[in-house]
């Protein structure tokens, strides 16, 4: 039996790793991604998670999170750590596809309430 999967992630180079991993580990069944700001902007985690499930084959719903924190002031992304885009020095991947829809909260709610009790959030960004 495989274990139900939610990446909440901002994927910059450590977190494509962890991403990657989740992928290739048989025991686990990732059914989705939810973006937030940190290593770049939200909008930029958003494309970055979605080219990395395309680069691995991986058919997976990403949904995008808050663009700013609710409790302090709005951060700046870590660009003199990950780069511009997250991947360092790589040009920025375009993603063929496009974001779930729904906001990464209303994706979290529906998803665990349809699967109780079986889905593990791993937030990793």
């Amino acid at each position: 039996m495989t274990q139900k999967l939610i990446i909440d992630t901002d994927p910059g180079i450590d977190d494509a790793m962890a991403i990657h991993l989740a992928f290739a580990d048989v025991r686990l069944d990732v059914i989705g991604m939810t973006t937030i700001f940190g290593n770049v902007r939200t909008d930029q985690a958003t494309r970055n998670a979605m080219a990395l499930a395309e680069m691995a084959h991986y058919s997976v719903p990403v949904a995008a999170g808050a663009a700013i924190p609710r409790r302090r002031d709005a951060a700046t992304p870590a660009d003199f750590v990950h780069g511009p885009e997250g991947f360092g020095d790589l040009p920025a991947m375009q993603p063929a596809g496009g974001p779930d829809p729904r906001s990464a909260a209303q994706f979290l709610c529906e998803t665990c309430a349809a699967h109780p009790g079986e889905v593990v959030i791993c937030a990793v960004g």
